[in-house]
């Protein structure tokens, strides 16, 4: 009992004290957005989320473009649960992540939403068109499979995420025709691709 006691109070004060110090700097120079990030992610680490959000608050009052605590906010209302402040942020991470969430706990369709919602925040971000692609085929569809995974491949050559559309797609083409390695079509595409890998 007595060692589970010293070491909350080494964790706390591990916490706390780059808190105080991190606030005594924005004391003095209020404009140092690194620091209001290093206090959000101290928070962070205790799950206190109201004093996560509060200080990512803060930060956007003095920088409103800042990606990284619209991102961290949207990250942290994830973490804590409310899934409609996350789903408000508009970020294709937050999106994706949701998609993940969903697929996670049994419900395919509406992780399909979410993924769709983040391929269309970006389009050249095929991570998420992956995701819908491995759905289909999960559903029997290997003709909407096969479209989304060649738009990946055309949108996003160089990620790795791009070289499994590339694996993936060639199986479903084996599949459909045994005879058939890949299809004329899509092989100067995937030539592309395995030549920047």
């Amino acid at each position: 009992m007595l060692i589970h006691y010293i070491a909350v109070l080494v964790i706390k004060s591990y916490v706390d004290s780059p808190i105080a110090e991190y606030e005594a700097i924005l004391k003095e120079a209020p404009a140092l957005s690194v620091c209001y990030l290093r206090v959000a992610e101290a928070y962070g680490t205790r799950h206190d989320y109201e004093s996560v959000l509060a200080t990512y608050v803060k930060l956007l009052k003095i920088d409103p473009a800042n990606a990284d605590a619209k991102v961290g906010m949207a990250m942290t209302n994830l973490e804590k649960g409310d899934m409609k402040a996350a789903g408000a942020s508009k970020s294709r991470e937050i999106y994706y992540n949701l998609g993940e969430l969903k697929l996670a706990a049994g419900d395919a369709n509406e992780a399909a939403k979410w993924y769709q919602k983040a391929a269309d925040t970006d389009p050249s971000w095929s991570k998420p068109s992956l995701k819908l692609a491995l759905l289909a085929l999960q559903k029997g569809n290997k003709q909407l499979a096969t479209q989304i995974l060649e738009k990946a491949i055309a949108t996003d050559r160089v990620s790795p995420e791009a070289a499994q559309a590339v694996t993936i797609l060639a199986q479903v083409m084996r599949s459909q025709s045994p005879n058939v390695e890949i299809a004329a079509a899509s092989a100067p595409q995937m030539a592309e691709v395995t030549r920047t890998h």
